[in-house]
């Protein structure tokens, strides 16, 4: 799937997603679950309860219904938005186009 900047419509969502945090050396420095905040063509945030430095690569497996979706993205950027929380943004790098259909049988909204 092709991705070229945050023209995608985002879609409110509340989703389990589990992660790994990839340092430069492709090193996991940090994995677990968070709750998905919005989602659209291009990417996805999340709630985290810790910081994830712009630029990291991400690997992400995000349940929807009864499908498993699974992605890579680059961190886009982090708010700190209480005293225990962060918002990321993630940018897709590779989503197929079988995942994003699955998706769309979530968020039908997704494609347009």
């Amino acid at each position: 799937m092709d991705f070229n900047g945050r023209a995608a419509k985002r879609l409110e969502s509340e989703n389990l997603l589990a992660f790994q945090l990839f340092d430069d050396q492709d090193q996991v420095i940090l994995q677990g679950v968070v709750k998905t905040i919005d989602i659209s063509r291009t990417g996805i945030s999340i709630e985290s309860f810790d910081p994830m430095e712009v630029g990291r690569k991400i690997e992400l497996t995000i349940g929807l219904g009864e499908n498993v979706v699974k992605a890579k993205g680059t961190i886009k950027n982090c708010v700190n938005k209480t005293e225990k929380t962060y918002h990321v943004g993630i940018e897709f790098e590779y989503l197929s186009d079988d995942d994003l259909n699955k998706i769309a049988m979530v968020y039908p909204e997704i494609l347009s």
